[in-house]
């Protein structure tokens, strides 16, 4: 169903420090999220296909990695995965197109971690390397 693991996500007390850590040790910023004009996450690539997504929280003080927001599962057909996922009776929310061009879905595992699947476009940000405009 999956092809790889796509990115995981990190919640950081600081975008700027986080963003200038990352890059010292070679990671590219491929794009930036936005909300009302301002930066507010990135995504940045470790290697071809493979990221790091980062949103700041201020909040985030526990420096024991429980900055971890979710994690996400490249699929190469999303519907096929829909379609499993309904005949395991698993649930899932339904596929939208987020903001940065990739289709989506949403599940949790059995203790309430959620977690992404999503399949990338061919607008996708993490190809295109265009900035996005949160809209959540």
């Amino acid at each position: 169903m999956f092809k790889k693991l796509a990115h995981i996500c990190l919640n950081v007390s600081n975008l700027d420090s986080s963003l200038s850590f990352y890059k010292s040790l070679g990671l590219k910023v491929n794009f930036v999220f936005t909300r009302n004009g301002r930066n507010f996450g990135a995504y940045l690539e470790i290697s071809s296909g493979s990221f790091i997504e980062i949103f700041e929280n201020p909040q985030q003080t526990n420096k024991e990695n429980c900055g971890l927001a979710h994690f996400c599962f490249e699929a190469e057909d999303i519907d096929l995965v829909i379609s499993k996922l309904a005949e395991l009776k698993i649930p899932h929310t339904e596929k939208k197109l987020g903001c940065d061009g990739t289709y989506q879905i949403w599940l949790k595992d059995p203790d309430g971690y959620s977690f992404e699947v999503h399949q990338y476009t061919k607008d996708s940000s993490q190809f295109t390397m265009k900035n996005v405009e949160a809209d959540w």
